[in-house]
């Protein structure tokens, strides 16, 4: 199973960013069960949203992403969102923070991993997808594999 962070997610739908192709064909294309932390609604929006503000995208490509963003993240997506347990997942991001140099949100993506993800893959164990580089060390600190 593939739990794919925001700044990875991201970049599979626009098109200008580095790895676009790759992070396309493997978070949204290749029939691989993919999870993201329900947080990345918000963070690839605003990724959307930024883009369109920088003049990158126009307006109407930042509504088909937002819709095709809301397309693939319904009960019968290619990404599975997975909720959390806030009280126990915060506890867990600030712990990270603590032991790592991450950010705030990126600690959260990788709590959320740690915890929810690892339960929901049970034995198939979860690969952790990121572009963030002190979030693929945590993650590997951690033991997760990581692309």
């Amino acid at each position: 199973m593939l739990f794919a962070d925001s700044s990875a997610l991201a970049r599979a739908y626009l098109k200008d960013e580095s790895e676009h192709d790759v992070l396309r064909a493997l978070l949204l294309e290749s029939g691989s069960i993919v999870m993201c932390s329900e947080l990345v609604l918000v963070e690839v929006s605003r990724a959307f949203a930024a883009a369109g503000r920088a003049r990158r995208l126009r307006p109407k490509v930042v509504s088909d992403l937002l819709e095709q963003l809301d397309h693939d993240t319904r009960d019968d997506g290619v990404v599975s969102l997975v909720t959390f347990d806030a009280n126990q997942t915060l506890a867990r991001a600030r712990d990270l923070v603590v032991r790592f140099p991450l950010a705030t949100l990126d600690a959260l993506h990788l709590a959320v991993a740690d915890r929810e993800g690892r339960a929901l893959a049970a034995d198939d164990g979860v690969v952790f997808v990121t572009r963030d580089d002190d979030q693929r060390r945590a993650a590997e600190a951690l033991g997760f594999e990581t692309i």
